[in-house]
C-alpha cells in the first residue's frame, strides 16, 4: 500500500525537449551547482545544503567523502530522483529542471 501512494515524478517528457535534442545537448558537459539545497523529508536536516561548484567541460571528476557526507545525494539531486530545496543545477547552459526526465537521465552517465 506504501507505494501506492508515492509523490508522482516530474513530466517524463516536456515540450522543449525536441528542441534540446536537435541541439545536440549535451554537447559539451559542462555542470554548475548553484546553492543547491535538498533534503529527503521535510523534518530532516538537508544532505545537501547550498553545495555551488562547477565541473568544467571534459573534466574528469571523483567525489570521495565519509560516510553520510552527501556523494549518492549529489548523484540523485542530477538525475531529479529527489527535487530541490533550494538552488539550481544547469548543464551546458540548460537548467534541468526544465528538462524531461527521460531526456535528462539518457544524457547522463556516471561509475560507481
Amino acid at each position: 500500500m506504501d507505494y501506492t501512494e508515492l509523490e508522482i515524478e516530474d513530466a517524463l517528457t516536456k515540450p522543449g525537449d525536441k528542441d534540446i535534442q536537435k541541439k545536440g545537448w549535451p554537447a559539451k558537459g559542462a555542470i554548475e551547482f548553484t546553492n543547491v539545497t535538498m533534503t529527503y523529508r521535510a523534518e530532516l536536516p538537508p544532505a545537501i545544503n547550498k553545495l555551488s561548484f562547477k565541473v568544467e567541460a571534459g573534466m574528469k571528476v571523483g567525489i570521495v567523502g565519509r560516510t553520510g557526507s552527501g556523494k549518492s545525494s549529489i548523484l540523485q539531486a542530477l538525475f531529479r530522483l529527489i527535487d530541490l530545496a533550494e538552488g539550481s543545477i544547469v548543464i551546458d547552459g540548460i537548467d534541468i529542471k526544465d528538462l524531461g526526465l527521460h531526456q535528462l537521465r539518457k544524457q547522463i552517465a556516471f561509475i560507481p
